[in-house]
């Protein structure tokens, strides 16, 4: 017999195509897929109280509450800017202040902001591991001097890459197909708002070879 449960904790949002659709999730699957992550970011070596800032705005707390839930498991400080070319200045000042050793979520917005606010993208990261949308991996990766990850948002999942270059999803919580050359999702465990073979309309493939950080964890190949 399974319990699925009938009262959201959190509500927030995943685009498909440019459309919003909004998503409920609970607590547990939070606290389940954090303790799955934080796996992928221990590969990295980073140290207890050190910072990892999340760019993101309020509705992709479907991702970045499972990401920063697996920062505390690991001992590790979160903090937070907007992912828009306004809240730029806020990313470079944080760089400074608080020395961040990491960033996921940066996008070419982003970019684009710390540029108008007279910030070279280069020094703002240099030195740490930046984890980039799809639309900054390419234009981050060009500038060198830091280490350019991937995190994928796939519908109500995401994608993160680990330090071995494994672009890992939590096949706990998530089923994953690549029907027709995009990657689809279903629910695995019990959620509050399941989904079915839902097509994220993001290109790429299940992965094929085993990761070289160890993790069991599924991978996707990106193009």
């Amino acid at each position: 017999m399974t319990f699925t449960p009938n009262r959201p904790d959190l509500i927030g949002a995943y685009m498909i195509d440019g459309v919003q659709h909004f998503h409920a999730v609970t607590f547990p699957q939070i606290d389940r897929s954090g303790s799955n992550f934080s796996a992928v970011i221990a590969t990295f070596g980073f140290k207890p109280e050190e910072f990892i800032l999340s760019v993101s705005m309020l509705p992709e707390s479907i991702y970045f509450s499972v990401f920063e839930s697996a920062l505390q498991k690991l001992g590790i400080y979160g903090t937070n800017a907007d992912d828009s070319p306004f809240d730029a200045g806020r990313v470079e000042s944080l760089s400074r202040q608080m020395d961040y050793a990491a960033a996921c979520g940066v996008s070419a917005q982003v970019i684009a902001g710390l540029k108008q606010f007279g910030h070279d993208p280069a020094k703002v990261f240099a030195g740490r591991t930046i984890w980039a949308r799809p639309d900054a991996v390419t234009q981050l990766a060009q500038l060198g001097g830091f280490d350019v990850r991937r995190f994928v948002p796939l519908g109500p999942a995401f994608a993160l890459e680990c330090s071995h270059g494994g672009v890992h999803v939590d096949d706990t919580e998530w089923q994953f197909s690549d029907d027709g050359g995009t990657i689809h999702v279903t629910s695995r465990m019990d959620h509050v708002e399941p989904v079915s073979a839902l097509d994220t309309k993001v290109a790429g493939k299940l992965g094929t070879a085993p990761c070289g950080c160890g993790l069991s964890m599924a991978t996707l190949d990106f193009a």
